[in-house]
């Protein structure tokens, strides 16, 4: 059976399209928490840290305190999870990495995205590389002034 050229050009389309679809998920389930979920799917595993005025809006920040979640791309997440809600609705998650693991974890991070969508880094900010996961959601990396790493998935305008 002779297939056409146009079928095989769909097929392989489709083949990229759901190959893209499936490294993202496969970030995202990496990554656990989902920007937009309830607070009520984890009251019951989070330390009130106080809170945060951004750009005009005020976020309750929490750190998770649940131990089932402490290892991310074999590193130790050993400065801890934070999750900033703003009317109980997730906005912003960070992740907290004692050290500078900015080259791995750029690579790390890079391997769960499509090949057409890898995190840029930021020319006019050392150790800083961001990714428009979507319109809504976007992904950064960054190592802070006092030498930690952090990884950052938030809504794009917070």
């Amino acid at each position: 059976m002779k297939i056409h050229k146009s079928t095989s050009h769909l097929i392989r389309w489709l083949f990229l399209v759901k190959s893209i679809f499936r490294s993202e998920k496969n970030l995202f389930k990496l990554l656990r928490f989902t920007i937009g979920e309830q607070y009520e799917s984890y009251e019951f595993v989070l330390k009130p840290k106080g809170e945060k005025k951004i750009n005009g809006i005020c976020y309750e920040i929490y750190l998770y305190e649940k131990g089932d979640f402490n290892i991310l791309f074999n590193l130790s997440i050993s400065r801890g999870i934070l999750l900033l809600f703003n009317a109980d609705i997730l906005s912003a998650v960070y992740y907290r990495f004692k050290g500078n693991h900015f080259e791995y974890l750029l690579k790390q991070l890079n391997k769960g995205l499509p090949h057409n969508n890898k995190m840029e880094i930021d020319p006019f900010r050392v150790y800083r590389a961001i990714c428009n996961l979507d319109s809504n959601i976007v992904l950064e990396l960054l190592v802070k002034k006092d030498g930690n790493t952090g990884i950052a998935l938030k809504k794009a305008h917070f």
